[in-house]
This record gives structure tokens, C-alpha cells and sequence, in this order.
């Protein structure tokens, strides 16, 4: 037998090796700031899909209107996305609906927000990943952060064709609807699974998020599952603030999409997309069954159309979409 000697330093230099491998688990991919922002979206301007009360402006519309802008400067610098908040206007309020050029299969998504629309009436504002296949729900949907009206907490969702079902382990959430079929019986149209994630004072979405400076929304997307997890701007961990995220670190995910679903066929080729639309299929279609947004006006358009004063709050301030890549495997 041949005795190696094996130096201090030798060994100091395999430890190092060791540790780089497992700080590079994730591989930072894009990074979406406001140096880039709006050269890495496609703005669209069509006609609302979801029956919104709404008009979507393109680029130049939106900068001309006011409605996009770069807040700040250096490392506070955030991405402001509004929508009118002076303007009556019987054909719906104007916003925007942002979609990356770049699309995915996979990753690891953190989107650092640092103010939202929410739970203003008549809004229905979501961060989200749609494919590209233009035949939705095909290419599926996952609803990251979404709400319509007062909604007071987050609503996680993936919407696909039929063969996708969720179990309820894994996660702290609260499991609206199991089946992410858009079509599934004893559920509503076009519903898909739902995970609602009830928090103290709302600090999961809304005015209840903005008060604490908002948060960041990581979700990891794998053959596996779709687990979403949340962090309120005091509490984000290290390894995200540090850019070496490591979900194995994180805890519980307040939202886990797996049990009865292929997550391979039924997602694919997934773009990001920001948007605030007004009344339409959801927040049009619960206006009654919300007692205070009943009170403002008989209907969503309505309120809408009459009362631009109500949506100064109704903007977006985003200070990064940061997607990461698995790269090697974690040592232990």
C-alpha cells in the first residue's frame, strides 16, 4: 500500500472545493432590474383575454402617460408600474400587462416586490407564468401572487388541462380548490387549484404587504413540484439577499403543488408576466359577494370608470426578478 501525505493546505484547498460546490446549487441565469427591465418585457396591447375593464397601454404610451418609470437610483432603485388614476373613461382604466421575451422550463423564480395593487376594489392584479403555447391552459399557468377586490391574502394557483390534481401535505397554506383541471367538476370554471395563504394582518398581499415594505416571492419549479414560499421584507433569508438562494434552508412553503400531476406535461415553456386588470371574470364577477366593494358602486365597471381617485395606490414597485438554473448538486 502507498502512504499519501496529505498536506493542511491540501486539505484546506479540498474543503474550499467542497463548499463552492454547494454554495453553487442554483445558477443565476437573468436577472431582471431596472437597468433591463423594460428591453427584457414585450408590452401588451391588446384587448383584455380575461374580460377585464381595462386598457392596456404599449411602451411608449405607458412612458408617455406616466403609467411606467424607473424610481430612484442604485441599489434602491425599483421599476414603478402604475394605471390612470386621473382619468374617467367609459372604454375601462388604463394599465399595463408586461410579458419577458424569454421563456422557461424549470428554475427557481424570486421576485422582490416592494409594493403591489392589491386590495383595492375593482383591481385584479397578478404576478404570474404563462406558456407560450397561445391555447391556454395548455403550456399551464401558476399564479404566483393574485387577487381581486379587498381579497386581504395571497392566492396561489396553477391552471392546466385535465389530469393535474394536488394533495393537501407539505405546505402551510389552505387548500381553496384540489383540482388544477380549468374545467374540473364541482369546482367553478376555469378555477384550476387554488392555495390561499391567510397571515397576520394580511402581510401575504395588498395594503397588509405594502405596510411592512413588501417581500419576496420565490418559487421553485421542478419535475417534481411547484412550492412557492414567501418572505415579508424583514424576514428575507441571507442566501437570497446574498444572490446564493438555497430553498433547502427556507422551510415550509406556504404553497406545494404535487401529489397527482405530470409537471412536465402539463408545463412548458412559461413567460413572466406582471399585470393590473379591473373588474372582468374574477374581480367583475365577485363584486357582489364583497360587502364593501358593493357599497362604493352597484357594479365593478362602475366604480372603475367613476372613480379614478381610488387607484393611486394601484401600482406596482419592483425591485428585481432574479431566476436561477439547478446547477450541481449540494454536498453534505
Amino acid at each position: 500500500m502507498v502512504r499519501l501525505n496529505v498536506s493542511p493546505v491540501a486539505t484546506l484547498l479540498a474543503s474550499t472545493s467542497v463548499l463552492s460546490t454547494a454554495l453553487a446549487a442554483y445558477n443565476l441565469t437573468d436577472s431582471y432590474t431596472p437597468s433591463n427591465w423594460f428591453d427584457s418585457f414585450v408590452f401588451f396591447d391588446q384587448k383584455d383575454p380575461t374580460n377585464g375593464f381595462v386598457q392596456y397601454r404599449g411602451l411608449a404610451s405607458a412612458a408617455k402617460s406616466g403609467l411606467i418609470a424607473i424610481d430612484g437610483s442604485g441599489d434602491d432603485a425599483a421599476v414603478y408600474m402604475g394605471v390612470d388614476h386621473t382619468t374617467k373613461d367609459p372604454a375601462g382604466r388604463a394599465s399595463v400587462r408586461i410579458s419577458s421575451k424569454k421563456s422557461y422550463n424549470h428554475g427557481l423564480f424570486i421576485f422582490d416586490i416592494e409594493h403591489n395593487p392589491g386590495s383595492i376594489c375593482g383591481t385584479w392584479p397578478a404576478a404570474w407564468l404563462l406558456s407560450d403555447s397561445g391555447k391556454w391552459p395548455i403550456g399551464g399557468e401558476i399564479d404566483i401572487f393574485e387577487g381581486a377586490n379587498d381579497q386581504a391574502d395571497n392566492k396561489m394557483t396553477l391552471h392546466t388541462t385535465s389530469g393535474c390534481r394536488i394533495v393537501p401535505t407539505g405546505f402551510s397554506g389552505k387548500i381553496d380548490t384540489p383540482d388544477c383541471d380549468v374545467n374540473a367538476q364541482g369546482q367553478g370554471k376555469n378555477m384550476g387549484c387554488g392555495i390561499l395563504h391567510p397571515m397576520q394582518n394580511g402581510q401575504s398581499f395588498g395594503q397588509g404587504m405594502n405596510a411592512v415594505g413588501g417581500g419576496v416571492y420565490a418559487t421553485r419549479w421542478t419535475s417534481h413540484d411547484i412550492s412557492i414560499f414567501y418572505f415579508p421584507r424583514s424576514r428575507i433569508p441571507r442566501d437570497i439577499a446574498m444572490g446564493n438562494p438555497d430553498p433547502s434552508h427556507w422551510g415550509m412553503p406556504v404553497a406545494k403543488f404535487a401529489g397527482g400531476c405530470n409537471i412536465d406535461q402539463h408545463f412548458q415553456n412559461l413567460n413572466i408576466i406582471f399585470n393590473n386588470a379591473f373588474c372582468g371574470d374574477w374581480a367583475g364577477a365577485a363584486w357582489d359577494s364583497s360587502a364593501t366593494c358593493k357599497m362604493k358602486a352597484p357594479t365593478c365597471e362602475a366604480f372603475v370608470r367613476d372613480h379614478p381617485e381610488a387607484f393611486k395606490e394601484a401600482y406596482w414597485m419592483v425591485r428585481s426578478v432574479k431566476v436561477y438554473q439547478e446547477g450541481i448538486s449540494v454536498q453534505r
